[in-house]
């Protein structure tokens, strides 16, 4: 039996761009909960959003973190099929399980779904976090705690690249070179995708694209990226928000290609709809992820034929969660992914 104190360490943004690191009470279970002792947190661009003010619903006073892997260290009286001190991972958010969507697995389309940090639902920025049973995952006991916190993110583009119909060969643009945007080519490359372009802006995102995998890199301040992608490509990932995204998207795929949108926007964006018509493009729309994106994201890195190592760049302890999160809101052209440690860790920079 685990030992579960009464109170633990939590990281609370308290308001936009201030987070107070606070004694909380650890989180109470229901039945169908499971409690989980936090190793290793990522910070998400979403996070860095809500950190902003500029998220579309999420406000301060709330713990961030929803990329995660710990240990189940509690379990509600109805769970039976996770035990204590099982390694795993979970889903941002908690289905209904009996609407139309969920009961074909489309769970991404739950409209009751609940989502972490949100409505007083802290998230992994703390020692512990209370979860509904069907948002966890298990995870091989010996695999890597930080490699562990990438499979919601993993699962996150796997969603959205799966909707490549036969990607072998295929070549794709990458508009964005953030962490969606490189798991998307990590994902993308596992699958068989052809030649591969990253588009971003700085020296620190070429190197973080080429070691991702990418054949080649367009620095989008020295020449607009459709001019930098001669013959343009099958395929283009929209995983950046800023203005004039989608023209850039409709002038750099080919004709009859696929745009696949994994971006969410803090602003509204123009399309020119007859530009899209006429080059007669697929656009779809990837949110977030299923039960089945996740067992495969954990199935390719168990098999060591996806590793998301070569995205990672800082560290934290949680006690400089505030540190952690002024690096991922100031320096998003030299940070990859971004780690929150709960227990005492060295800072890698």
């Amino acid at each position: 039996m685990l030992t579960v104190p009464t109170t633990m360490t939590a990281a609370v943004l308290v308001a936009d761009r201030e987070i107070a690191v606070r004694q909380l009470p650890v989180p109470s279970l229901t039945e169908n909960q499971v409690l989980v002792r936090v190793a290793v947190s990522g910070v998400c661009g979403s996070d860095v959003a809500t950190y902003r003010g500029l998220h579309p619903y999420k406000r301060p006073p709330i713990v961030l973190g929803h990329e995660f892997c710990g240990r189940v260290a509690a379990l509600g009286g109805d769970v039976v099929d996770v035990a204590l001190g099982d390694l795993v991972t979970s889903a941002a958010f908690s289905w209904c399980g009996g609407c139309p969507h969920c009961r074909r697995g489309a769970v991404n389309l739950c409209r009751a779904r609940r989502n972490l940090c949100h409505l007083g639902w802290h998230g992994s920025f703390a020692d512990y976090v209370v979860l509904d049973r069907t948002m966890i995952f298990r995870l091989p006991d010996d695999l890597d705690v930080e490699v562990g916190a990438m499979v919601e993110p993993l699962s996150i583009a796997t969603h959205a690249m799966r909707m490549i119909d036969a990607p072998a060969g295929k070549s794709m643009v990458v508009l964005g070179s953030g962490n969606i945007g490189l798991c998307c080519l990590l994902v993308a490359r596992m699958l068989g995708i052809g030649h591969t372009v990253c588009v971003d802006i700085g020296e620190p995102k070429h190197r973080l694209a080429v070691r991702a995998g990418a054949d080649g890199f367009v620095d989008a301040r020295r020449a607009p990226p459709a001019r930098s992608v001669p013959g343009g490509a099958d395929v283009t990932v929209v995983a950046a928000g800023y203005p004039g995204v989608f023209a850039d998207a409709r002038a750099i795929t080919k004709p009859g290609g696929l745009v696949v949108v994994v971006s969410y926007f803090e602003t509204t964006q123009e399309l020119d709809l007859n530009a899209m018509v006429a080059a007669e493009l697929t656009v779809r729309f990837s949110a977030l992820s299923t039960p089945a994106d996740f067992h495969d994201v954990i199935s390719w890195i168990t098999g060591s034929v996806l590793d998301p190592t070569s995205l990672m760049t800082h560290r934290f302890p949680l006690a400089r969660a505030d540190a952690a999160m002024k690096l991922a809101d100031h320096a998003a052209g030299v940070a990859g992914k971004v780690t929150i440690h709960s227990s005492d860790a060295e800072e890698v920079w």
